[in-house]
Formats: structure tokens, C-alpha cells, sequence
């Protein structure tokens, strides 16, 4: 009951008894009113705050899905375009690469994860190369709609499918397709398709509560995956079932939004946070259940609705024994005047555990929630001692504080409550003292902040982790970085404090183009990451997967790993591609590139370029007589003389057992046939292995090119040149025709 209202009452009493029932049921309706207004407005406002949090929280978690599908696509789409311009340097249509492309697409599917197969077909839609492809069986795709979108499709982009069902495996996947190109004409395409149970996967790992859900949904709004823990109903995948809500929202903006809305899937009431998936055809949905996330909302609502309640009935009470006793009255009224004032002030105070002490620092009341905290009862905890549940201050600090607290002074703090069981935790505590019928009271606030500081603590954990390099960036200065980032750079612990960050970049020219290109990328909302070689402190080079993200105007997180022994790997990985195992020679897939060059500079150059096609005589019998060993010996001496004999434009390859092509570039006159009467007779020279002399001899055959012909007219020329040698006469050179392809 308001002060105001119980004086005036009191006032009257004394004045004119007649009109004291009258006047006690205006007052009980009066205090009614109030606190129903009251308890309306705490709750109107408490819903309004709880809703405020479930749109925080959805919009932490689709951001967080967001980057992550983001970064898995971003991942895919590098590996495809890479592996595509790789096929399509080796020109699939060339029998010879066939193996090669296999292996290229069964070593990049490794890199994808949740891909179940990367795949190649023709022009015709024909799947000829990939993995897993059904046995026995053609595989043909061409009445896909994908492929028939990249037969139409104008550049080399990446297209999206999906989600569509494999005909080899039934599941539902997502296929990232890459129009292939040879000469400016439409040579195939190239697919991997990924999964949609790793999407379901990803979703998996998030902290979400019973109802609460993450789902993948293309532009369409079909359903690609959809994580939702406790749930009863499971949607299938291409199902398009959405409220009205997220229709309207997706459609006023694509890019991202928030809704209210009940989910067609399984009735479930959720506020929904929505993020599109950069510039691909995806968005994630990230709702949170309000079945569970209000239930403490309710559960409050009801506890201050039975104080407020238990409150009235007090009040009631106080007036019913006014009509005994006027003196009583006035008494009962000041009471409930009083009582009225204290529960406004405990209404007022934002906070789970409210409580009040007198200026002794004894707990004179409080809420059911500030015994819960402390894991005692109502009973338990009334008339003890603050100190008797503050664990960091005595009983003679704390009568010091007391002594010094003034009416309405205010205060703020952070501390550590001793519960019952023993056990501490840490409580945000607001307090203010209210100076009520004459005394001192105390009222406060305490809020549980253990499992935030925790939180605090974890994240910071996270940021000082061992393996991903982390640094602030403002101004390209170093504003703060963790161990792991000036270890990955060769600093010592405080080094790169406020240093600009052109130290650890290569050179200038590297230093300001990804400067130019992070922030462009930065300032458009997306993440930016590249693979760089940069510097270490000692001046050595340290190859770093490279990423930054934009904290606030002109400030930016960069992330590194240092990446240099997967680099040197995959360097080591690309020459053996591309080079003979035994004899370090370049094999035929390089023997293919270095002859197109040099048909190109040729032309351009007006010159002609000679292939010779060497077959050993006499090998064979060097390997059945002395071992496979000594043969092996043998083609290593071959390898080494063809070199020390050949210019540094020229090329030698092993392309057999015992077959060598050498490419002669710029020939001018005869000089070519010195060179080759050169190796013939250093062939002939013995080689003296494993005690032993080995002997063999050399056919070739030689061709000269011509303006329009290709490397594999000119080599199967010369090739046949030198199976005509082998007829007619070992150990000779025979010569193509420049005009017919006749032997000269």
C-alpha cells in the first residue's frame, strides 16, 4: 500500500470512524491495482529484456554457421577451381592423362570435407573420370540440370546445385560444378558432390538447448540440413515447409534478418536470426526455442506474482484488524505503509537475489531466489550475519562499510558468496540503502556471474591457445598478439608491441597489396584469408595460412598458422608428379608441357624445333643377363649423359622402359644431327656397373615440326621414324620428311 494512501487513512480514522469501511475497501482496491500495474509493467519489461537475449543469442549462433558453411564453401570452391584448371591444362580428351586426372581427383577429395565424390565428364555428359563410379555401368549426367546450365554458362564460375540425390550412392548431396573449357569451347564439366549430413555434422557441435534448431536452406527455401536436438519430427531434405514469417523476411532482405514465428516443421514457437551465406545460394537459420528459453521468465512471473499476492493479503489482513481497534489500525496501516515501500524498492532492483539487511548487517528478508543461491532455506538464512555468507570480508570491514552508508547511497560490486554446502561463487551485487521509518535499511541485488566468469575465462583460454597465431590490429600497428603469433614469426614475448606490421611481411610490394586487397574485402562484412610467405625475425621465410577479420573501423583480428611443412610437402608432391622416379628425367605429362612452349616459341620466332625418339638397343638383354638392378644403374648413366650432352633450352624425358624423347629447340642448319651423333655415340660407351660392363646401343627417329602441326602429330612422327630404324637397321638415325612425313 502506498505511504500516501495508509497516512490518509490513519488521518481519517481518527476524524470520522463512520466512514473507516468505506475507506479500508478503496485502499484494499487501491494497493489491488497498483500492484497488478506493477507486477504487468516488471513483467512486460522482463519479457522485453528475455526477448532482447533470444535475438542476441540467435544472432551469435547464425553468424558463428554462417562463417563456418562460409569457410567449408569458400574451402570447396578453391579446391574445384584449382583442380579444374589442372584437368584442364592436361587436355582429358588425351588418353595418356587419364590416369593422371584420376589420381589428381582422388587426392583433392581428401581436401573437401564431407565430399563423397569428385568427378569428370565429357562434353557429352559422359562420367569418364572420378571416384566412385559405379562398375559395369555408364554413368551420364547429361540431363542434369546443372549440366545443362554450364553448357549455357558463359565463364568459368562454379555452379551450385542442390540439394539433389545421387544416383551412385542415394544420399542427398550438394554439387559445387565447374564448367570446363579447352581452346574457348565447352570441354565438360567438373563436380564434386558434398554431402548434406556434414552440414547436419557441423551443426551438431553448436550449444544448443532441447528445441532449439539450425537449419540450411537454399534460395528456395528448400531444405538442405537441419540440426534440432530433442526432436520428434525430422523434415526431408528438398522440403520446402516455412512460415509466412521468414517468406517475409527473406524477401524484404536477403542477407540477413530476424523473426517470431511458429515453424511449420514441428509447431515449435521460436525467435529466428537468419544470415545469407556470402554470395552463394544458402542461408542459415538459427532459432531458439521459446518453450525452454521463457520458462525461467514464467517461473519468475509467477514467483513475483505470489509475493505480490502474499503482499495484498497482508494488507487485507492489516485492515481487517483496523475494524477492531483504531489505535491497531493506524499501527497496522503505518506497517503496511512501510512493507508497501520496501516491496517497491525490491521490485524496482534488477537482479535474481534480492534481500534486505538493517544497519547491523543482519538479513531481515528476502526472495526465495537469494536462499536458492545460497543453497539454504528462508528459515535458514533470516538473522544471520552478512559475514556469515561473504567470503571475502570479516565482520569488523563489514560494520566499518555499514558505518559509512548514508540514505539513497548506491553501490556496485563485484564479490564472492559462501553457500551452505561450502562451495563459493561469484556475484555481481548492486546495493542501496533506503533510510524507512526512522532506520538504516539495506537493499540488494546478487547475480550469479560464476558460469559468465567462466566464460571469460574460456574465451581468453581460446585467444592464448598454442597453435593459431592471433593479433589486434589498429592503424597496421600490433596492439596486442598471443604467444602463439609472435612464435609463429620468431618474437620474443613483448617484441612486436605496438610494431608495425610491415615487419613480418616478405617485402613492400606484398605488404601493401594485401593490405589493399584485406581491407577492400574487410570493409565489403566478409572475412578475408589467403596462404602468404612472410618473414620471420631471423629474416628466414615462414609460409602462413593468412586470415583477418574486422573487429571495428581501422581494427581488425589476424589469424596465422604456420603452414611451411605442408607447403614443402606439396612442392615435394608436385615434382614427383611431374618427373621419371628413377632417373629424375622429366616423365610425359612434363615432356607434353615443355614441347608445347617450345612449338610456341618456335612460331613465334619463325624456328623449327626437332623431336628425336631414342629406343636402347639391347636393353632388354642387359636386364634378362645381368638383373633388373643393373638395368636400373644403366638408365640412370643414359639419363646423366643425355643431360650433359643436351643445351638448357633442350629437354630429355623418359617416356618408357627404355625409351628417351629429346626436344631440340632453335635448330638452326644441321647442327641438330652433331648433337645427335653425339649422344648416339655416347650411348654406345660401355657402362661399367657393379663390376661389370653393360652395352647398348640407340635408334632414333627424328622429326622437324611443321607451322600447323601439334606435340602429338610431331612425336608420333618421329616415333614412327624410329620403329622404322628398328626394321631396317639398329643403331641408326632416320629423319622424317618435312613435307610428307616420309623418311629422309
Amino acid at each position: 500500500m502506498p505511504l500516501s494512501n495508509t497516512q490518509m487513512l490513519v488521518d481519517r480514522l481518527s476524524k470520522n470512524q463512520r466512514d473507516l469501511s468505506t475507506l479500508l475497501v478503496g485502499a484494499n482496491a487501491a494497493i489491488a491495482v497498483l500492484l497488478l500495474a506493477l507486477m504487468v509493467a516488471v513483467h512486460t519489461a522482463s519479457r522485453r529484456s528475455y526477448g532482447v537475449q533470444a535475438q542476441s543469442l540467435v544472432e551469435g549462433i547464425a553468424a558463428i554457421a554462417q562463417a563456418n558453411v562460409s569457410s567449408e564453401l569458400k574451402l570447396i570452391d578453391a579446391v574445384v577451381r584449382a583442380t579444374a584448371d589442372e584437368v584442364q591444362r592436361l587436355r582429358p580428351g588425351d588418353e595418356a592423362a587419364s590416369p593422371l586426372i584420376d589420381q589428381i581427383l582422388q587426392t583433392r577429395l581428401q581436401l573437401m570435407l564431407g565430399a563423397e565424390a569428385f568427378r569428370l565428364a565429357d562434353k557429352s555428359g559422359l562420367v569418364r573420370w572420378g571416384t566412385g563410379l559405379p562398375l559395369g555401368s555408364r554413368m551420364d549426367v547429361s540431363d542434369r540440370a546443372y549440366f545443362k546450365e554450364a553448357q549455357r554458362h558463359r565463364d568459368d564460375g562454379t555452379i551450385v546445385a542442390g540439394p539433389v540425390l545421387s544416383r551412385v550412392s542415394g544420399n542427398w548431396v550438394v554439387a559445387f560444378v565447374r564448367p570446363l573449357k579447352i581452346d574457348g569451347e565447352f570441354a565438360g564439366v567438373l563436380y564434386v558432390s558434398v554431402h548434406v549430413e556434414h552440414s547436419q555434422k557441423l551443426f551438431s557441435q553448436y550449444d544448443l538447448g532441447e528445441g532449439d534448431a539450425v537449419t540450411l536452406r537454399n534460395r528456395d527455401f528448400a531444405l538442405v540440413a537441419r540440426h534440432s536436438p530433442g526432436a520428434v519430427a525430422f523434415p526431408h531434405v528438398g522440403e520446402i515447409a516455412v512460415s509466412d514469417e521468414l517468406k517475409q523476411a527473406a524477401t524484404a532482405n536477403r542477407a540477413g534478418g530476424f523473426f517470431v514465428s511458429k515453424v511449420p516443421i514441428d509447431g515449435e514457437m521460436r525467435s529466428t536470426a537468419y544470415r545469407a551465406v556470402g554470395d552463394w545460394p544458402f542461408a542459415v537459420y538459427a532459432g531458439v526455442s521459446h518453450r525452454q528459453f521463457f520458462q525461467a521468465w514464467r517461473n519468475q512471473a509467477w514467483a513475483h506474482s505470489l509475493l505480490a499476492g502474499f503482499l495484498w493479503v497482508l494488507v487485507v489482513l492489516a485492515t481487517f484488524a483496523a475494524y477492531r481497534s483504531s489505535v491497531r489500525l493506524a499501527r497496522g496501516m503505518q506497517a503496511a505503509a512501510d512493507q508497501t515501500e520496501r516491496t517497491k524498492v525490491l521490485l524496482r532492483i534488477a537482479g535474481d537475489g534480492i534481500h534486505i539487511m538493517d544497519s547491523k548487517g543482519i538479513l531481515v528478508e528476502m526472495s526465495d531466489s537469494f536462499a536458492e543461491m545460497l543453497c539454504s532455506t528462508r528459515e535458514k538464512l533470516l538473522g544471520r550475519h552478512i559475514s556469515e555468507w561473504d567470503a571475502n570480508q570479516d565482520s569488523e570491514r563489514i560494520a566499518h562499510w555499514l558505518s559509512k552508508l548514508k540514505d539513497r547511497d548506491h553501490q556496485r560490486v563485484e564479490v564472492q558468496h559462501r553457500r551452505d554446502d561450502g562451495s563459493t561463487i561469484d556475484v555481481d551485487l548492486q546495493l542501496r540503502a533506503v533510510q524507512i521509518g526512522g532506520e538504516l535499511l539495506v537493499f540488494g541485488s546478487a547475480r550469479d556471474v560464476t558460469a559468465i566468469r567462466r566464460l571469460v575465462r574460456e574465451q581468453t583460454a581460446m585467444l592464448e591457445n598454442e597453435l593459431l597465431g592471433m593479433a589486434k590490429v589498429e592503424g597496421r600497428r600490433f596492439i596486442w598478439r598471443n604467444a602463439a603469433f609472435e612464435r609463429v614469426f620468431g618474437y620474443a614475448p613483448g617484441e612486436l608491441a605496438d610494431r608495425a606490421t610491415r615487419v613480418i611481411y616478405w617485402d613492400d610490394a606484398t605488404h601493401q597489396l594485401v593490405g589493399e586487397k584485406a581491407y577492400a574485402v574487410l570493409r565489403a562484412g566478409t572475412q578475408y584469408r589467403t596462404q602468404l610467405r612472410m618473414m620471420r625475425k631471423d629474416g628466414s621465410a615462414v609460409w602462413v595460412d593468412f586470415g583477418a577479420v574486422e573487429l571495428a573501423e581501422n581494427c581488425i583480428l589476424v589469424m596465422a598458422m604456420d603452414i611451411t611443412s605442408t607447403k614443402e610437402a606439396h612442392d615435394h608432391l608436385a615434382h614427383a608428379a611431374f618427373r621419371d622416379p628413377l632417373t629424375q628425367l622429366p616423365n610425359r605429362l612434363l615432356l607434353g608441357d615443355r614441347l608445347a612452349q617450345a612449338l610456341g616459341n618456335a612460331r613465334r620466332e619463325d624456328k623449327r624445333v626437332a623431336i628425336c625418339y631414342l629406343d636402347l638397343d639391347g636393353f632388354k638383354a642387359v636386364n634378362d643377363t645381368l638383373g633388373h638392378d643393373v638395368g636400373d644403374a644403366l638408365l640412370k648413366e643414359i639419363a646423366r649423359r643425355l643431360l650433359s650432352i643436351l643445351r638448357a633450352s633442350d629437354t630429355a624425358a623418359r617416356v618408357g622402359g627404355d625409351e628417351f624423347v629429346l626436344v631440340l629447340t632453335g635448330i638452326e642448319g644441321g647442327e641438330w644431327l652433331a648433337v645427335l651423333e653425339r649422344v648416339r655415340l655416347a650411348v654406345r660407351e660401355p657402362v661399367f656397373v657393379n663390376g661389370t660392363f653393360a652395352h647398348v646401343g640407340a635408334t632414333m627417329g627424328v622429326a622437324f615440326s611443321s607451322p600447323n602441326e601439334t606435340a602429338a602429330e610431331l612425336l608420333d612422327r618421329a616415333d614412327h621414324m624410329m620403329l622404322q630404324g628398328k626394321r631396317r637397321e639398329k643403331g641408326t638415325i632416320t629423319v622424317a620428311s618435312t613435307s610428307d612425313g616420309t623418311a629422309g
